[in-house]
């Protein structure tokens, strides 16, 4: 009906428009939407580059995320060495989530 009223030329420019702006709404939607399940994917716990970490005698090294709550998204990307020496310790290259109680 549109295109009779105003002719083919100025209907292919607001159909032209119109998918333009469909298109950015739907690029734009998983940024804008929250994610189903409540944590957030756009903001998750980030560790990055670590490296080096040493423990001993009963110690603890983590080189990557060493959390505590309950389970969101953690993202670890090249955690890196970790070594642990003596009786009682230890060494996590990685995630350690602790329970809250």
């Amino acid at each position: 009906m549109y295109l009779v009223v105003v002719g083919p030329d100025e209907a292919d420019a607001f159909i032209s428009v119109a998918g333009l702006v469909v298109a950015l709404l739907a690029l734009g939607a998983p940024y804008l939407l929250p994610v189903a399940g409540g944590a957030s994917m756009s903001d998750p716990d980030h560790v990055e580059d670590t490296g080096n970490a040493e423990a001993t005698g009963g110690g603890q090294a983590v080189t990557g995320a060493d959390l505590t709550g309950d389970g969101g998204p953690v993202r670890v990307v090249r955690s890196g060495d970790a070594v642990a020496e003596g009786t009682g310790s230890s060494a996590i290259s990685g995630v350690v989530r602790r329970s809250r109680s």
